[in-house]
């Protein structure tokens, strides 16, 4: 909505306007795009061209696909090589991850094990989505809860992404034989196989 705004709230031919993108100096990662030259400023901003504005407007991209190479000497708005892999949450709904045994999925995205021997709780990403960058939304929250029951909480995991994507989260939890795992979902396939 808010990449509509930029070229709606203008009147007249975005060809004619130069734009602009805000850009963190750490990271290179882009968080604002505007028109007309920045005056008065101590952020850091390169010239977006109309390729990329189009790709914007027309919803092929956000703004969240592109990066600034701050590495080179000329800094230049580029294309992600993941920029179709922005991580934003599916909805508000508690989704039930459904066991292993009792779904059709082959290859999720999150896969939860727990070990009734060894008492752990195993989070894994799966291997072909793990060395992707995930911008986006990042924090992922776990509801260990009763058997189909989101209100008996029995305890709460919290990890981002990145965390996950560096290294499988490990939690010492004992539960009962029968119980759920709720999440609000970031990616849309996760199994849960209990041993």
């Amino acid at each position: 909505m808010e990449q509509q705004i930029i070229f709606e709230d203008l009147h007249t031919d975005k060809n004619e306007i130069e734009f602009y993108a805000f850009y963190n100096q750490e990271d290179g990662s882009v968080f604002e795009i505007f028109p007309g030259f920045p005056k008065n400023t101590d952020k850091k901003f390169v010239k977006v061209n109309t390729e990329i504005l189009d790709s914007i407007e027309s919803g092929h991209s956000n703004i969240f696909s592109y990066y600034v190479d701050i590495k080179t000497q000329n800094p230049q708005l580029q294309k992600k090589a993941n920029s179709n892999f922005v991580l934003t949450k599916i909805d508000d709904v508690l989704h039930r991850v459904i066991e292993k045994k009792w779904s059709k999925i082959k290859n999720p995205d999150v896969q939860i094990k727990y070990s009734k021997k060894n008492e752990v709780l195993e989070f894994k990403i799966n291997p072909s989505i793990k060395n992707i960058q995930w911008p986006g939304e990042q924090e992922m929250i776990f509801l260990v809860t009763g058997y189909n029951d989101p209100n008996s909480v029995k305890q709460l995991i919290r990890f981002t992404v990145d965390e996950l994507a560096s290294f499988p989260q490990i939690h010492k939890i004992k539960l009962r034989s029968k119980f759920s795992i709720f999440t609000r979902r970031l990616f849309t396939n996760y199994t849960l196989e209990i041993k």
